[in-house]
């Protein structure tokens, strides 16, 4: 560290961390005696460890990443390649980077396991591939067809075959786990199909997902179709795109390209001396073998990559002083003395709102100044501005700029009270806990603001109010908002775009583009023209366990005695769509099915005991 230019002081107080540690046990409230650990090395789970940890192997890992090689590290799983035309001409740069390593050992004092450490030559050429061992410690190490990178195997050939058969393995075995929880509501089931086994198939699909094809995603699949019979009690012999729709779970490629949108949108809102943005200027297009990266980047050329906003590691530094909001809105004393407070004809007042119609986002403000502050006896000042359209602001961020605008239009002042009242609660609670978000460019502008006017002696006080407090100050505010997204008003150009704007319009893309396979679920199209859709959630979030089975079976066709539903030939179907909460492709988005007649419809086919 003192090599790296870490002052004296906070080497001291490292070496102090480190050194002459002790422990002591707790078990049941008694502790046992302090005793010194003389090996303690770096306390687990010490926010501090990991940085430490990162000077420690820095030497090691710290090496320029071009298309001659590279290495990586997390924790203490280190990674390293070369490459070059054959494997052969690579052996010279293997054995630099084994001897490198166990010099960096000597000197340290790390060890590392020679039976842990793997070989592997990446080609999808058989004549190039070199099987000739490496010696490491006096251990004979052979390449190998397959290694595990961070939780991801890699083969020789990079086609992810072995890795998409182990996930969908791990996925399935959760999805049964999930499946012998009989008797849940769908909609708890489904929350936990998307916590507990989606992400266990998912991990990592940026790299791997565009070889997940055919026969490699039929295992993956199969969890699909599990999932969706532990959630509406369908047969695990409906196709995988009516289950998916029944259920209402995102596909396997709408997950995939959810996260690889949010990997391209998150890398370009870093900032620009980030080197993991400054990758991106190397991405070429190859013929023979196009990278992952590429193909993502292919797929989202249309984001506006140069309008995003930039997002920081953080927004304040952990030891600058966070605002809380004065929460209205409450029921007794406390809410009229808030909203007294926000009445005071003393204070500074900065009353702000934000509105979105016609495709139009707009911003509005108040600035209530007393008497002895203002201006050629101005004391009211009002702004408000067209900030663009939907596809780039929200009402969130249109709040936090003019939160930003109503502190900029305050005059010098001292010893003064300010309070800012705001009608968006994600915004009051978004300044009060910054950290990487949409909007965290205002947010820095506010506390940048607000800084300035502590230092005069100057008190800020942030009060959320509802909308419908009826308070003078916020109805100027909010008209003024409103007036700036009529028809007829030009947005302003040039400004960015928020990122949860760009992900929510991207996910909404994904959602539009979905639709049943040609030639699949004949039976859940003439019961259901809309599918797939959210309707489906309404239909069955409304039913137990052991109801949805049944709505389940008859909607999909797939019961346990398919004769009954052979027996729904078309002269005989009637309104049966009706019956079963079928939705037209007509239907407005305030369609709601009628649960009477679906639960009659439930009742009678448990009664008569026909799908038994």
């Amino acid at each position: 560290m003192k090599a790296r230019g870490i002052p004296e002081d906070l080497l001291r107080w490292v070496d102090a961390f480190c050194s002459e540690r002790t422990a002591t046990i707790v078990i049941n409230g008694q502790s046992s005696e302090s005793r010194p650990l003389p090996q303690a090395g770096l306390p687990q789970g010490s926010p501090l460890s990991p940085i430490l940890f990162l000077f420690f192997n820095a030497d090691l890992v710290q090496t320029q990443i071009d298309r001659n090689g590279g290495a990586i590290a997390f924790i203490d799983d280190y990674t390293a390649w070369v490459s070059g035309p054959t494997a052969q001409s690579n052996r010279r740069g293997i054995q630099a980077i084994i001897d490198k390593a166990l010099d960096w050992e000597r000197r340290s004092g790390a060890t590392f396991e020679a039976e842990k450490t793997a070989i592997i030559h990446f080609t999808r050429y058989t004549a190039r591939v070199d099987s000739e061992p490496f010696t490491i410690k006096g251990e004979r190490v052979f390449p190998k067809d397959q290694v595990k990178i961070l939780g991801v195997v890699m083969d020789s050939r990079l086609l992810y075959k072995q890795h998409i058969a182990r996930a969908a393995t791990k996925g399935l075995g959760t999805a049964m786990e999930l499946k012998r929880l009989k008797g849940m509501a769908p909609s708890a089931t489904r929350q936990l199909f998307t916590a507990m086994v989606a992400p266990v198939v998912d991990y990592a699909s940026n790299v791997w997902m565009h070889a997940c094809k055919t026969a490699s995603a039929y295992a993956v699949y199969r969890v699909q179709r599990v999932g969706a019979q532990a959630i509406i009690g369908s047969f695990t012999s409906v196709t995988t795109g009516v289950a998916e729709a029944e259920a209402h779970i995102a596909t396997i490629y709408e997950r995939f390209w959810r996260r690889a949108s949010k990997l391209w949108v998150d890398i370009h809102t870093l900032p620009r001396t980030n080197p993991v943005r400054n990758l991106l200027r190397g991405i070429k297009a190859f013929r023979r073998f196009i990278s992952p990266l590429r193909r993502i980047a292919d797929a989202c050329k249309e984001l506006p990559r140069d309008a995003m906003e930039t997002i920081r590691p953080f927004a304040l530094a952990p030891w600058e002083e966070r605002m809380q909001a004065t929460l209205g809105g409450q029921e007794g004393e406390e809410d009229d003395k808030i909203k007294e407070l926000a009445k005071a004809g003393w204070a500074v007042r900065i009353a702000t709102s934000s509105s979105a119609r016609n495709d139009l986002v707009g911003m509005g403000g108040t600035v209530r100044i007393p008497i002895s502050l203002a201006r050629a006896g101005k004391i009211i000042q009002t702004f408000s501005v067209t900030l663009g359209t939907t596809e780039e602001h929200n009402p969130y961020t249109a709040e936090l700029a003019a939160i930003v605008r109503g502190l900029k239009y305050l005059p010098e002042m001292k010893y003064r009270v300010i309070m800012i009242l705001t009608s968006n609660r994600s915004v009051a609670q978004a300044i009060g806990n910054p950290r990487q978000q949409s909007g965290q460019g205002h947010i820095r502008e506010i506390y940048d603001a607000i800084e300035k006017l502590k230092r005069e002696g100057n008190k800020v006080r942030l009060i959320w109010l509802p909308s419908d407090s009826e308070l003078k100050i916020q109805r100027i505010a909010k008209m003024s908002a409103r007036h700036v997204i009529e028809p007829y008003v030009t947005p302003r150009r040039g400004t960015s775009k928020a990122k949860m704007i760009i992900l929510r319009r991207t996910r909404a893309n994904l959602r539009r583009e979905r639709e049943l396979p040609d030639g699949v679920g004949r039976h859940s199209r003439k019961v259901d023209s809309a599918l797939p859709g959210k309707h489906t959630r309404l239909l069955y979030d409304q039913l137990p366990w052991k109801e949805a089975s049944v709505l389940a079976q008859l909607r999909t066709g797939m019961a346990q005695r398919k004769e009954i539903m052979l027996q729904c030939v078309e002269e005989k179907r009637g309104n049966l769509s009706f019956h079963l909460g079928g939705k037209a492709a007509s239907d407005g988005q305030k369609w709601t099915p009628n649960m009477e007649a679906v639960r009659a419809t439930i009742r009678f086919a448990i009664a008569t005991g026909r799908l038994e």
